[in-house]
Order: C-alpha cells, then sequence, then structure tokens
C-alpha cells in the first residue's frame, strides 16, 4: 500500500497542477501564452507520470510505452515555451524544431527506437538549458532597462528551477541508461518519487506566483529603427539631462523608461536605445548615476544629527526603493560605502535639496 502511494506522488502532483492551471486558464487570470503552456506542460507530466505509476505497478501496455516516450520528449520544449511565453518573447523555429522528436517517434515507434528516443531526450535538455539561461538573462537586461528599481529578484526563484531541472534530467538520462527494470521495488523508486514530487509541486508553485510586469516587453517585439542623426541624438539626451537633473525625475522610485519618454516627449524604445548606445548604461544604470550624485550631495552635509540620518535621506531623497539597492549602486560607482564617503567627504556647506 504504501509502495503504490509513494509511486503515485509525481502523477497526483503533476494532476494536481493540471488542474489548477486549467481554472486559472477558465478563469483568464492568466496571459493567454502563459497559461496555456504551463497546463500543457503539466498535461505532458500528467501523462509521463500516469505510465511511470503503471509501470512500476506491473500494468505497462504497448500502447503506455508509446505514451510515456511521446511525454518524455515534449515535456521540456512545453517548459522552454512557458519562458519564452513568460518573458513575452516571441516563439522562433528552434522552439518548434525542439518537437521534431516526439513527430519521428509518432512516425518510427513501430520500429522501438528507444536508443535514438535517448540520444533526443539529450540534446532536448542540453539545447532547453542552455537557451533558458540566455532567455532569462535577456529578460534581465529588459528589466533593468525599463525599471530604475532592482527587478530581477522576480526571475529568481524561475532561474533556480531551471538550474533544479537540468540537475534532475542529468540524473533521470543516467537512470534510464541503466534501465528501469533495475530499481522496481528498490529503495531508489521512493526516494526518485519522492524527489519528483517535491520539484514538480515546487515548479507549479514558481510558476504560479511568477509574473513580469506589463511594461516588460521582448525587444523582438519592437520593430521600431532608429535612424536618428547624431544631432538629434546629442538633443535627446540633453532633454534626458534636463528633467533628471533639473527636474530631479530620478527621485522617483517608481520611474519607468516610459516615464522618462513621456516626459521629454519621446518614445521608450528611442529613449532606451539613445542611452544604451551613448554611455554604454542601462537605463537602471544610468539613473543609478544621477540618484547617487544627489546622494553625494547629502552626505556630505555635516548638519545631520547622525550618520544613520543622513544616509537614510540621502537614500529616500534620491529614489532608490531599497537599503540593498542603495548601498550596491552607491559602492559600484564611488567604490566606497555610504558611510565611508560621508566621513571622507563632510563639509560645512549644506547640501542642494
Amino acid at each position: 500500500m504504501l509502495y503504490q502511494w509513494i509511486i503515485s506522488l509525481p502523477m497526483m502532483v503533476c494532476l494536481f497542477w493540471c488542474i489548477f492551471f486549467a481554472v486559472r486558464a477558465f478563469r483568464g487570470e492568466d496571459e493567454p501564452r502563459v497559461k496555456y503552456t504551463i497546463l500543457l506542460f503539466y498535461f505532458a507530466s500528467t501523462v509521463l507520470y500516469v505510465n511511470h505509476w503503471l509501470f512500476f505497478s506491473n500494468h505497462e501496455t504497448t500502447i503506455g510505452t508509446y505514451t510515456y516516450l511521446l511525454a518524455n520528449l515534449c515535456v521540456y520544449p512545453l517548459y522552454y515555451m512557458y519562458l519564452r511565453a513568460l518573458t513575452r518573447t516571441r516563439y522562433t523555429w528552434d522552439n518548434y524544431a525542439l518537437f521534431v522528436p516526439a513527430v519521428l517517434l509518432t512516425i518510427f515507434f513501430p520500429l522501438n527506437l528507444y536508443f535514438p528516443t535517448r540520444i533526443f531526450f539529450a540534446i532536448q535538455v542540453v539545447w532547453v538549458w542552455i537557451c533558458g539561461f540566455r532567455l532569462l538573462r535577456a529578460t534581465r537586461n529588459r528589466m533593468d532597462n525599463t525599471y530604475t528599481d532592482d527587478r530581477s529578484h522576480i526571475l529568481k526563484p524561475t532561474h533556480a528551477m531551471l538550474i533544479l531541472i537540468g540537475i534532475t534530467a542529468m540524473v533521470s538520462m543516467a537512470l534510464n541508461a541503466l534501465g528501469r527494470d533495475l530499481f522496481d521495488g528498490s529503495l531508489l523508486v521512493y526516494i526518485s518519487a519522492v524527489l519528483m514530487s517535491v520539484l514538480l509541486f515546487s515548479l507549479g508553485y514558481v510558476a504560479a506566483h511568477t509574473t513580469l510586469p506589463i511594461e516588460t516587453v521582448s525587444q523582438e517585439e519592437n520593430h521600431e529603427e532608429d535612424k536618428a542623426t547624431t544631432a538629434e541624438t546629442d538633443e535627446l539626451m540633453f532633454k534626458i539631462a534636463v528633467v533628471l537633473r533639473e527636474d530631479k525625475l530620478f527621485a522617483n522610485s517608481n520611474l519607468t523608461i516610459q516615464d522618462l519618454a513621456t516626459a521629454i516627449g519621446s518614445n521608450r524604445t528611442y529613449v532606451s536605445q539613445c542611452i544604451n548606445r551613448r554611455t554604454g548604461l542601462s537605463f537602471s544604470q544610468y539613473v543609478a548615476r544621477y540618484r547617487v550624485e544627489h546622494a553625494q550631495q547629502i552626505l556630505r552635509d555635516s548638519g545631520y544629527g547622525t550618520d544613520k540620518e543622513a544616509i537614510m535621506d540621502a537614500m529616500t531623497s534620491s529614489g532608490f526603493s531599497s537599503d540593498q539597492t542603495f548601498y550596491r549602486a552607491f559602492k559600484e560607482i564611488t567604490g566606497e560605502t555610504p558611510l565611508q564617503y560621508r566621513h571622507n567627504n563632510l563639509v560645512t556647506a549644506s547640501p542642494m535639496r
């Protein structure tokens, strides 16, 4: 009884998330591409682990073997499509090419080509792992070019899950190489079932709680060409400097690239391109320099009662949304912590506020 319960755990977890995401899709709570790709991922995973359960319960059938191999070749491509949907990145030919092994299996299954299936699976895993990390890195860069506060923490759980998926896939490939029959009824079945259940539940939990801000749009979907002359770029950078330095737009802790573009009467793509190409900095890095410059003025003021008061005022009035972001940006730009800078640069003159 315990054996049957444990080997059914991965199947039950996948079924739970399959139902959960189906309900969310029905209610329209997620973006269309996101809700359907994660639902398809858990549907394929449910099929996969139903066949695991049948195999270790000694109820394996020919159709079960077929659906197991087919689902096995679909889960990783579907997870990658979910990542592209989550990060608002268009599907490309490589997304669909990942399903070619599953199509070939459908055609040549009567030949029972199990060994080539393992090779296809290994190629898929490596492809999804590498492309998945590149996708998340590109998304973090887009977020840096959209917001001034650090929002990379949104993707950290997904990044961790991708690492765990890769490790799990390598272990799975090693176990498959030895053969599932070797583990039938052994302690390894219990361990792998519990570990896979934890991973599958964690994947679903992270997916259910991860949503990128709507402004985070893939650069692949921006088709506007930058045809600005040098003079036009100079004029735009001058306008940016005016609204940031004189109007202190940087003091808005929720400042976005769209806010800046609106303030100077331009569009977000054009502004982002100009900042990136002229300064070599992302939008968040560029604004952080204005914020740190303002914070330095405050930290040089000897009129504060304590260092803590000066540092707190420097952080909040400069537009930093958290201590961590403030200290990291200040140290990166000045080479000193705010306290070190204050002790080394105290003057009697009052700062500009």
